[in-house]
C-alpha cells in the first residue's frame, strides 16, 4: 500500500487548485469515485483490468476524504466495476452488463440485474424515488430500473454514446462521449439532459466538448465534467460556457465530489491512482 499525501500548490489553467492527496497501491484501473455524504466516505471502483471481461477481478474500496483508506477491499468479486450511486443504504454499481446492489451497512451483494442487450453499462444516476438511470456508452443507450425492472428510457445516435449521468428536479443530465461502438469519435460529445417525462433532448453545451466521462455538480449549481482522452476536467455552466479548471494526464474517469471541502476527486485508470484536489 502506499498513500502519497502531497500539501503543494500548482496552478492548473484558469482556476488556482491546491494538491490535497493521491491515493496508489490499493486501486488498479480506478474507474469511478463517489463520495457518499450519509456515510462521509468516497467509494472507489477498480476495474483491475480490461474493462469488458467477466474475471472476477474487480473490487471497490473506501477512502474517507482526507484520503485515508478505509477499506482496501470492501467489496470484492466483481468483473469490471466502474459507476457508483447510492439511496437509501443500497450503493449500485454498474459491471459490464449488469446492475450490481450492495448494503453499505454489510458490504454483502444483496442483488445482480442482467440488463438484456447492454455491452458496456458505465453510470448509474437515482431519482429521489428510487429509479435508477444506467447508461450503455458503446449501445448509446440509457435503461432505467424500477421495482427490479429494466426497461430502455431512451436509445439511439441523438444519445452520442452517453457515459456520466446526474439527476436533479425530473431532469437526467447527460455527458456524452461522442457516438461510438469501439471508442473512437469522429465527432466529441456533450453535456444535455432528458426531460423524463417527454422525454426531450436539451443540450447544455451546443458544441462537441470532449470524450466526457464522469458528470457531477459542484456546490455552485455549475457542472463537473471529466475528458477522459484530453485528461482534463471542465467546470460549465447553465449556459454551456466552460473552462479548464484541471489538466492531468490521460485516463481521468468517473470523478466524485465532496461539496463541504469544495474537493474534486479524480481516477485515473491509466495510471491506477486516486487524486484530491481543492478547486478554488
Amino acid at each position: 500500500m502506499k498513500i502519497l499525501l502531497v500539501a503543494a500548490i500548482a496552478v492548473f489553467c484558469e482556476n488556482v487548485v491546491a494538491s490535497s492527496w493521491t491515493v496508489t497501491g490499493v486501486v488498479e484501473n480506478p474507474e469511478s469515485v463517489f463520495y457518499d455524504a450519509a456515510e462521509n466516505l468516497i467509494y472507489v471502483s477498480s476495474v483491475a483490468g480490461d474493462g469488458q471481461t467477466k474475471d472476477g477481478k474487480g473490487w471497490i474500496s473506501v477512502v474517507s476524504p482526507a484520503g485515508r483508506v478505509v477499506s482496501a477491499k470492501w467489496v470484492d468479486g466483481l468483473n469490471a466495476p466502474k459507476g457508483l450511486r447510492s439511496h437509501k443504504g443500497t450503493l449500485w454499481v454498474t459491471d459490464i452488463d449488469e446492475v450490481v446492489s450492495i448494503d453499505m451497512k454489510s458490504g454483502k451483494i444483496s442483488g445482480r440485474l442482467k440488463i438484456e442487450g447492454a455491452k458496456f453499462l458505465n453510470d448509474p444516476a437515482i431519482a429521489p424515488d428510487g429509479t435508477v438511470y444506467v447508461s450503455d456508452s458503446l449501445t448509446s443507450t440509457i435503461h432505467s430500473i424500477k421495482n427490479g425492472r429494466a426497461s430502455v428510457l431512451a436509445s439511439g445516435p441523438e444519445l452520442e454514446s452517453p457515459n456520466g449521468l446526474c439527476f436533479r428536479q425530473g431532469r437526467l443530465y447527460v455527458a456524452a462521449w461522442g457516438l461510438t461502438s469501439d471508442w473512437n469519435t469522429k465527432v466529441p460529445g456533450r453535456i444535455y439532459y432528458i426531460d423524463i417525462k417527454s422525454k426531450k433532448i436539451t443540450h447544455i453545451t451546443k458544441k462537441p466538448l470532449g470524450n466526457l466521462d464522469g458528470l457531477e455538480f459542484d456546490k455552485n449549481n455549475k457542472f463537473l465534467v471529466s475528458d477522459w482522452v484530453a485528461g482534463r476536467v471542465y467546470s460549465v455552466d447553465a449556459k454551456g460556457v466552460s473552462k479548464v479548471i484541471h489538466a492531468g494526464s490521460q485516463g481521468i474517469a468517473d470523478i466524485g465530489y465532496v461539496p463541504s471541502l469544495d474537493l474534486l476527486v479524480m481516477p485515473n485508470m491509466k495510471e491506477s491512482r486516486v487524486e484530491a484536489v481543492r478547486v478554488k
